[in-house]
């Protein structure tokens, strides 16, 4: 009875999953501007409309901190790009692309429907921090995002990433409650990646969805020239009541929160890979095994995780949030 409970909620669930439209989510209309210190230097810099790029704040600050550094104000370099040679619908793609943005180093393209802001100074690139989104009304709470993309990076160790963070006005505070995570890797054709949803606090119906494309993954492993095709980002939503319906094969991880080691559940003939990602979407640990096994997280930072389990071919198991206490 138990499993065909399940099965009932599951395709209740997935019967209940509705498209929800992106604004300009194919990037079919475009804005131009300029960005820099001074006329003479401004460089032309492109996004989509309702979509934002950092590289216009990067060309405007890096030219007015170079000024004292006697830097060239034409290094610093346009990494997001209209596109309309590689396509997966419509006329137009966004092409984001990872550049050397000289003292501040290797630097991935961002798309963002959030705005960004950075800061520059002389001791370097400050944190990037985003405001606003796509608003969310209504009783529907986002459960995928989805974008079809193509993928060349520069060198085999350099991945794209797809991250989405949804977050609701508490007080005066805008505090996070889901976080969705793609990866993005080599690809010559254009493949659609899907980033599930996964909500802390289940029950709230978020009032802003901020979703973030970037063409390396901001590591050590970021190669100059990785360059990532974005084109008809989606999102499907289902009802508040039944967004937190167990729906997942029959894979476990346990205990959580965790401190030592960290056990993970699944049929006993079946090989696994558990991918936990930070709140920000980096890849903080990998692991592989198959059926019942065990792993150490004592090395990994006290906090959240968001964690995926796939087969070994990429099929999603079970996703959900990880909580390590430390030792």
């Amino acid at each position: 009875m138990k499993k065909a409970g399940l099965l009932a909620c599951a395709c209740l669930v997935a019967q209940s999953l509705m498209a929800q439209t992106i604004p300009n989510g194919g990037f079919e209309s475009w804005r131009v501007s300029s960005a820099g210190s001074t006329t003479a230097t401004a460089k032309i810099v492109r996004a989509p409309y309702l979509w934002y790029g950092v590289d216009s704040l990067i060309i405007a600050n890096g030219q007015t901190i170079g000024l004292a550094l006697g830097i060239s104000p034409t290094v610093w370099q346009q990494q997001l790009f209209k596109d309309s040679t590689t396509v997966h619908g419509g006329t137009y793609s966004a092409k984001l692309v990872t550049a050397d943005q000289d003292t501040l180093g290797i630097f991935p393209g961002i798309l963002s429907n959030s705005q960004a802001h950075v800061s520059v100074s002389l001791s370097g690139l400050g944190p990037i921090t985003f405001t606003g989104g796509m608003s969310i009304g209504g009783t529907n709470v986002p459960a995928t995002v989805s974008a079809w993309v193509k993928y060349t990076p520069a060198a085999t160790t350099d991945t794209g990433s797809l991250t989405v963070q949804a977050y609701k006005r508490i007080g005066s505070v805008d505090s996070l409650i889901g976080l969705g995570f793609a990866n993005i890797v080599s690809n010559t054709a254009y493949t659609q990646v899907t980033a599930p949803m996964i909500y802390t606090l289940a029950s709230m119906v978020p009032d802003t969805i901020r979703i973030n494309f970037a063409s390396s993954k901001n590591t050590s492993r970021s190669a100059v020239g990785s360059t990532l095709w974005v084109d008809d980002v989606t999102m499907t939503s289902t009802p508040v009541a039944l967004s937190n319906v167990e729906k997942q094969n029959a894979v476990s991880l346990f205990p959580n929160p965790a401190t030592q080691c960290l056990n993970i559940n699944a049929p006993a003939e079946q090989a696994f890979v558990c991918t936990l990602h930070s709140m920000t979407g980096a890849i903080a640990a990998t692991y592989t095994g198959k059926g019942m096994a065990t792993f150490a997280v004592n090395n990994l930072p006290a906090g959240s995780y968001y964690y995926t389990v796939t087969t070994l071919t990429g099929e999603l198991l079970h996703n959900g949030m990880l909580s390590l206490m430390g030792n």
